[in-house]
């Protein structure tokens, strides 16, 4: 049974390291193919920004949770800011910005539209179960 657990944990680490790696790309699609013109308020820079910003941030959390792993620390409180950051920018894009995010005419901006619910969802799997692992331990 453990060995299953195991096994599902791995699957979560490539769903999320694939997620991980569509969003950087997205956003670097974004930043060069999105608005060519120079942004008529500064809301539209901000978000722009902002985007950047989180994925920048997510994105060395999510190096910080490789380290750990490869180095054989615990990894529950670096997933659990992870999934933290992760909802409150799922609420915070869909109270707030709505589609600022999503480029239609990206592929790669439909393919996160899909994957975010599962990202979302396996960062709590992950966290739920690091926490397990570790309270074992």
């Amino acid at each position: 049974m453990n060995n299953y657990k195991y096994d599902s944990f791995l699957v979560c680490e490539v769903v999320i390291g694939l997620f991980a790696v569509l969003v950087v790309l997205h956003t670097g699609l974004v930043v060069t193919f999105g608005n060519p013109q120079p942004p008529l308020s500064d809301s539209g820079y901000l978000v722009r920004e902002m985007i950047a910003f989180r994925a920048g941030f997510t994105s060395l959390l999510l190096l910080i949770y490789l380290w750990c792993r490869l180095t054989n620390q615990k990894t529950g409180l670096v997933l659990m800011a992870i999934a933290l950051i992760s909802w409150v920018a799922f609420l915070e894009d869909f109270m707030l910005l709505e589609n600022a995010f999503f480029m239609p005419e990206l592929f790669s901006g439909k393919v996160l539209q899909f994957l975010r619910p599962i990202y979302l969802i396996t960062i709590v799997y992950m966290t739920i179960e690091a926490h397990r692992r570790e309270m074992v331990l």
